[in-house]
């Protein structure tokens, strides 16, 4: 996979109050930009996340899976760019990626499975086909096998 093969959705400059004991980036911090960014996904996709009160939908997430590829340090830049698995009817599988700016190399990747949650019900629902033809669209289709 390439820096190509994903699109952006945030970019973070890490600072010495992101990082831990260890030296390195904090754990709290990759989910703040996973989080972020998936807010900034859903503006994308035409489901902005100050509408949410409104709309009463919002994307869900159901199971997650990380790897972290290379350590994040103050002062590093880096990227999330994301790319679309699979989309069904309730759920998607979303491909996560944060690479340095300054050489595009992979340093974090997550899986993430969320569902369209009716947030009254609280229970899953359908996205609709105009959702799915604008994912497909936005998004680059990223394929298991050829990770």
């Amino acid at each position: 996979m390439t820096t190509e093969d994903f699109r952006e959705v945030n970019r973070r400059q890490v600072t010495a109050e992101m990082c831990d004991a260890l030296g390195h980036m904090n754990i709290q911090h990759y989910f703040e930009t996973l989080s972020s960014g998936v807010f900034n996904i859903m503006a994308i996709l035409g489901e902005p996340i100050d509408e949410i009160a409104e709309r009463r939908t919002a994307f869900a997430l159901h199971k997650e899976e990380s790897h972290f590829a290379e350590e994040i340090y103050s002062g590093d830049e880096f990227y999330m760019a994301t790319a679309l698995e699979h989309i069904g009817t309730k759920s998607m599988i979303l491909q996560h990626r944060f690479f340095s700016a300054e050489e595009s190399n992979e340093l974090f990747r997550s899986r993430f499975i969320t569902v369209n949650m009716n947030l009254d019900t609280r229970s899953s629902m359908a996205f609709s086909a105009e959702f799915k033809a604008l994912a497909i669209k936005e998004f680059p289709g990223y394929s298991p096998e050829s990770s």
